[in-house]
């Protein structure tokens, strides 16, 4: 039961970055300029893509190596399985937009920003079920400091690099109409799902350990294949050619940083 309680709360103060992250929308005008638009989006796809390798990746190959599995069979058969459900989903967006149009009524964001918030909230996934097990794990042998030092490291690295994430679901959603409120409400929710699959994954601990290498490989395809298809072409539709450019690298640098820095 303690490495339950202990999982929620690292889990509970990763998704309280996010939200804070989230807020920066307050703090923009409601109507942005499309240069600014185009660095926003290329400044997401940036931390995405820092992100997958970083915070997913890396993380992923030496947790399948742990486990002595055949790190690059997991690796990249969650890469594509994660691709595989973003083409899919993204087939029947189109379709969709073809049969009823453009019409905020029915469908009120683009598909690219609906893509950008599904495959966020999914990488959200095994980082909350990371932080999760670490507590569990800890909860297990309280005499143990380093081991419990260990899971506070984690719950606040995963946290700090999750202050960007919050800021690349709210901005788009603001540029999309959303009110100031509403993108911020979903910008925070977009972790809500660390804290549920934290302590699931603190109350399975043994189980989930053997798949975390394909759910984290799994969130990075999703998150590459957003950052491919929809967020980099249209990060360069500014008058400023290279602003979506310069937006990719400072939110790859600071994310890569984060990530570095505090992994």
């Amino acid at each position: 039961m303690n490495g339950i309680i202990y999982a929620l709360l690292g889990t509970a103060f990763t998704f309280f970055i996010t939200t804070l992250g989230a807020m920066n929308v307050f703090f923009v005008r409601k109507t942005l300029d499309q240069n600014i638009q185009c660095l926003s989006l290329g400044f997401a796809g940036g931390v995405m893509v820092a992100a997958s390798i970083w915070s997913l990746l890396i993380p992923g190959i030496a947790s399948a190596e742990e486990n002595h599995q055949i790190s690059w069979l997991i690796i990249s058969g969650g890469f594509v399985l994660g691709v595989a459900l973003l083409l899919l989903v993204n087939r029947l967006m189109k379709k969709k937009f073809h049969r009823i149009g453009y019409d905020k009524s029915s469908f009120p964001v683009s598909r690219r920003t609906a893509m950008l918030v599904l495959a966020i909230t999914i990488h959200n996934i095994p980082e909350g079920m990371a932080v999760g097990m670490a507590f569990a794990f800890a909860a297990q042998d309280m005499s143990d400091v380093s081991v419990m030092s260990g899971a506070i490291a984690l719950a606040f690295g995963i946290g700090i690099q999750n202050y960007p994430e919050g800021m690349a679901v709210s901005m788009p959603l603001l540029q999309e109409g959303f009110s100031k409120r509403k993108a911020f409400a979903i910008g925070s929710l977009s972790a809500i799902a660390e804290p549920v699959f934290g302590v699931l994954a603190a109350f399975l601990a043994g189980v989930v350990g053997s798949v975390m290498p394909l759910l984290l490989a799994f969130a990075a395809g999703t998150m590459i294949y957003v950052v491919v298809e929809e967020l980099i072409p249209e990060a360069h539709l500014g008058e400023k050619e290279n602003i979506g450019t310069l937006g990719f690298l400072v939110g790859f640098l600071v994310m890569m940083i984060l990530d570095v820095a505090l992994g």
